[in-house]
C-alpha cells in the first residue's frame, strides 16, 4: 500500500516535470535532435532476440562498461547485446567503442511511464542491466510487470547519496528488492542498500568495474609516440588535469604559476594539459587562458593541422583522448574534486603509473580514493597552495614520482578481475530466468 502512494507520487512529479518540459520536447526537432526526442519519449529502434540491455549514464561509464560486457557476450554469446545513454557524448563514445559487440545504441527514455512502457515494447529485452545509481522508478517498474530481470552493477551509494534515498526508503526498498542482483563496489556501499531495506540475499560485494576498464602502463616508445601527436617533446615533464570542473582551473592555474620564477620554469620543461570534463565549458576556459597571458594551444587545432608545440599550456577541447593524455604524461590531476562535485575517476592515471593528485570531495569515488591514498598512489589536496607544494615535489624529485606512479598502479593491477565475476553472476541469473 505504502509502495503504491509512493510510486503514485513518483507519477505525479514526473507528470509535473512533463508540464514544465514540454515546450523544451516539443522545439527538440526544430533544432535538429528528431532522433534524441523520438528516443527519448521511448520511440526505441525495434530488436530482435530478446537483447540484454545495459545502461550507462555518459562517457566516463561506456569505458567502464566495456570489459564488463565483452565478458557477458562471452558467456552469452546467444544474446544480442544492446547499450542506452543519457548524453550525446556517451552515445558518440558507445558508438566508437561497441561498433561490433552491441546490436543497438539509443537514448534513454525519460522515466515517464508511458515512455517507458512503450520503449520496452519496441526492445523487449530479457534483461536490463543499470550501473552505479542508475535507478530510475518507471523503467524498474515497468520491468517488473512484464517479467524482465533487472541488475544494479558496479552499484554505489555513497554517504552523500544515502542522506537523500534514506527518507525514500519507502519507495527505493520495495522497489530495489524487484531486482536480481545489486553488485555493490564497496561494502560500505552495500551496507547503504541494506539499510534502505534491501534484501540481504539480492545485495552483494564484487568490486569496482573502474578496475577492469583502464588502460594499464604504456611501453616508452609508446609515450614518446604520444608525447610528439600531443605536440610535447620527450624532455617534457606533463602535468595532466582531467574532467576539471567550474572554478578548478583558477586553482590549477594558480598552482601552475606559483611555480614559475622570472616567467620561467623553475624547475624544468614543464607543460601542463587542461582537459575540462564537459565541452560546454571549452571556450570559458578559453577565455580564463587568455586573460591570464597564458602561452596556449588547442589540441582541436593540432588535430587540424595547426602550430602543434608552441605552448606551454595544452586544453584539451576533444573528446574521447583524456586516458591517451593521461599516458603522455608524468603527473596527474583528477578533477570533480576541489569543486563539490565528488571526484571523477582516480584509476585511469593510477593504472597508467601516474601519481594522482585530487582535492577533499572524492564522495563519489571513495573507494579507490581510500585505497589509493593507503598504498602512497595519491595525494590529497585542499587548495591552490598544498597543490603548488604538491606539484613541486613531484615534478622536481623523480625518484618521488615514479614510487607514487608505481604503488598507485600495483593498486589497480591487484584488484582486476570484477568484470569477469560481475558478468558470471549476471549470466547465470539470466539464464535461470530463461
Amino acid at each position: 500500500m505504502i509502495f503504491s502512494l509512493a510510486m503514485g507520487f513518483y507519477h505525479l512529479i514526473t507528470f509535473m516535470a512533463l508540464l514544465l518540459g514540454w515546450p523544451y520536447l516539443l522545439f527538440m526537432p526544430a533544432f535538429g535532435h528528431r532522433i534524441k526526442w523520438r528516443q527519448r519519449l521511448g520511440w526505441l529502434p525495434p530488436q530482435e532476440g530478446r537483447p540484454v540491455w545495459i545502461h550507462g549514464a555518459s562517457v566516463g561509464e561506456m569505458g567502464v562498461i566495456a570489459p564488463f560486457l565483452a565478458q557477458l557476450k562471452a558467456l552469452m554469446p546467444e544474446k544480442n547485446i544492446v547499450l542506452s545513454t543519457m548524453t550525446a557524448t556517451g552515445q558518440k563514445r558507445a558508438g566508437e567503442i561497441f561498433s561490433n559487440n552491441a546490436a543497438g545504441i539509443f537514448f534513454l527514455p525519460l522515466d515517464f511511464w508511458f515512455a517507458q512502457k512503450l520503449a520496452l515494447k519496441r526492445v523487449r529485452p530479457g534483461a536490463l542491466v543499470l550501473t552505479e545509481t542508475e535507478i530510475w522508478p518507471n523503467l524498474i517498474r515497468q520491468c517488473q510487470k512484464q517479467n524482465v530481470p533487472v541488475f544494479l552493477v558496479n552499484a554505489r551509494l555513497s554517504a552523500r547519496s544515502f542522506k537523500y534515498y534514506h527518507p525514500l526508503r519507502f519507495l527505493f526498498g520495495p522497489l530495489l528488492n524487484t531486482l536480481q542482483l545489486i553488485a555493490c563496489q564497496s561494502r560500505e556501499d552495500a551496507d547503504h542498500y541494506l539499510a534502505l531495506g534491501v534484501r540481504q540475499d539480492i545485495v552483494t560485494v564484487t568490486g569496482n568495474l573502474k578496475y577492469d576498464g583502464t588502460k594499464g602502463p604504456v611501453p616508452q616508445l609508446e609515450k614518446q609516440e604520444l608525447k610528439k601527436d600531443f605536440g610535447l617533446s620527450p624532455e617534457d615533464l606533463v602535468f595532466a588535469a582531467g574532467s576539471t570542473r567550474e572554478g578548478e582551473e583558477t586553482v590549477i592555474l594558480e598552482a601552475w604559476r606559483g611555480n614559475l620564477k622570472n616567467g620561467k620554469w623553475e624547475m624544468g620543461n614543464w607543460k601542463l594539459i587542461i582537459a575540462p570534463r564537459h565541452p560546454g565549458r571549452f571556450s570559458e576556459v578559453e577565455k580564463l587562458l587568455i586573460s591570464g597571458n597564458l602561452n596556449y594551444g588547442k589540441r582541436s587545432g593540432q588535430k587540424n593541422g595547426g602550430t602543434s608545440s608552441n605552448f606551454d599550456v595544452l586544453l584539451l577541447d576533444t573528446i574521447g583522448e583524456l586516458v591517451n593524455a593521461y599516458a603522455a604524461s608524468d603527473l596527474a590531476f583528477v578533477g570533480g574534486s576541489l569543486a563539490p562535485v565528488g571526484g571523477h575517476n582516480p584509476l585511469e592515471p593510477a593504472a597508467l603509473g601516474l601519481p594522482v593528485i585530487f582535492g577533499p570531495h572524492m564522495f563519489n569515488a571513495k573507494e579507490s580514493a581510500e585505497g589509493l591514498l593507503a598504498c602512497g598512489g595519491a595525494v590529497q589536496v585542499k587548495d591552490a597552495g598544498e597543490l603548488k607544494d604538491v606539484l613541486a615535489g613531484f615534478l622536481s624529485n623523480e625518484e618521488k614520482r615514479f614510487a607514487a606512479g608505481a604503488n598507485a598502479r600495483s593498486l589497480v593491477d591487484s584488484k582486476r578481475g570484477v568484470s569477469k565475476a560481475t558478468a558470471r553472476l549476471v549470466a547465470e541469473k539470466v539464464k535461470e530466468q530463461s
